[in-house]
């Protein structure tokens, strides 16, 4: 009997683990399959766009057309994906996912940094070529295989390093010379550098305004029950106003009030400008700072604040050692999720004339440019990028030893 308890004790454990393995491999399975459908569904689309000017029509150029070279070139990610999906060592497969991603990510820029400057040869001196809406789906691909790994390897890193220095090298060598989204950028000059410093100042100072009232807010709202009751409809009818409505309706008043006070004026405080965009990207972002504050306020374990208040702590102590060092992760979350959606809300500064990149993104429409369009999307998502992950470190330091430990 002892011995039969003593090998299920020993075989269920085993029969659990093969389980989860099974899990896993068939959900990997089938985001494998998601991937090469997105790769095969890229193959039929336009691979890049040849104009003879900014503004010309797009010549398509799609995979099909592509010599061999760099259609066999294309197929090698895709087809990794499959052995991936076929295969069960654990360790191997790993390796084949991480090789398939970094090159993944190299083979459509080395495909167009080689085809490219080939077909705008022959278009004129102004001719360009951009990426097309096959090569986004395939990056998009490329991006899902990295979203297929539990964890980010050593290896991962290195192969995406090793495809960094091979387009930077393509670069140098001039093969991305007719691409359109630098010819946008070397036109625009150093203005390109103001436009994108402006967006991260509006952005900067409508954040610091929103955590200066924001986070005092959330402590009242906290501690009062009527006002809880009046500033959380309050926001959430904020938040239904469309941000181009909310601009709108901010001109009106500020350029009364300039007109009434004209010291207002020489301050920068007038209907139109930078001014108007910061009052109302403060309002949007206050909202996500009030509410997860509070959250965060309210989640802590009320045996926690018994315990001090049981060691003779004040008021002012316990805020000061136990409520606001447990509530700072959530605090700084909501500060993140207000920062990232005021970079993207920043760009419509430029409708009631305002600075930023959406000055790239506007001025590109209205000139029909999509390099213009796409240089100035691209940059949005790299600052947010950058901002998102900056944030996330910040937590991470910020955030007690404690609550660390335990995954919080």
């Amino acid at each position: 009997m002892e011995t039969e308890r003593t090998v299920q004790e020993l075989v269920l454990p085993m029969g659990a683990n093969v389980g989860q393995f099974e899990s896993r491999l068939n959900f990997h399975r089938k985001l494998a399959a998601i991937v090469l459908l997105v790769f095969a569904v890229s193959f039929f689309l336009p691979f890049f766009f040849a104009r003879e000017n900014r503004i010309s029509a797009e010549i398509p150029g799609r995979i099909s057309a592509l010599a061999l070279l760099p259609t066999l070139l294309l197929l090698l990610p895709p087809t990794m994906i499959l052995l991936y999906a076929l295969m069960r060592n654990s360790r191997r497969s790993e390796w084949l996912l991480s090789f398939a991603g970094a090159l993944g990510l190299l083979a459509p820029l080395a495909v167009l940094a080689y085809v490219g400057p080939q077909v705008v040869s022959t278009l004129g001196p102004f001719a360009r070529y951009s990426p097309g809406s096959g090569m986004y789906l395939y990056v998009t691909a490329v991006a899902i295989v990295y979203l297929m790994k539990a964890r980010i390897r050593i290896g991962d890193y290195i192969g995406l390093a090793v495809a960094l220095a091979v387009v930077l090298a393509l670069g140098y060598q001039g093969s991305f010379d007719r691409l359109g989204i630098l010819l946008e950028a070397r036109n625009f000059g150093t203005r390109l550098s103001r436009e994108i410093t402006a967006h991260i100042r509006i952005t900067g100072i409508s954040i610091g305004i929103s955590v200066l009232v924001g986070i005092p807010l959330a402590l009242v709202t906290f501690q009062s029950r009527r006002m809880r009751k009046l500033v959380f409809p309050l926001l959430n009818v904020l938040q239904t106003i469309p941000g181009i409505a909310l601009f709108g309706l901010l001109i009106a008043p500020l350029a009364a009030l300039s007109q009434a006070f004209p010291q207002l004026r020489e301050w920068g405080i007038k209907g139109i400008g930078n001014t108007p965009a910061i009052i109302a990207l403060s309002m949007y972002a206050i909202y996500p700072i009030i509410r997860y504050s509070f959250t965060a306020i309210s989640s802590i374990d009320a045996s926690v604040v018994l315990a001090a208040q049981g060691m003779g702590m004040s008021s002012g102590q316990v805020w000061r050692i136990v409520r606001l060092p447990l509530a700072t992760p959530g605090i700084l979350h909501g500060v993140r999720v207000a920062l990232v959606q005021t970079i993207g809300n920043a760009t419509l500064a430029k409708l009631i004339g305002g600075d930023g990149l959406g000055v790239l993104v506007f001025e590109g429409l209205g000139q029909a440019s999509v390099d213009m369009v796409l240089l100035g999307m691209l940059l949005i998502i790299a600052l947010t990028v950058a901002a998102d992950r900056i944030f996330q470190i910040l937590i991470t330091v910020l955030t007690p030893v404690s609550l660390r430990r335990e995954g919080v």
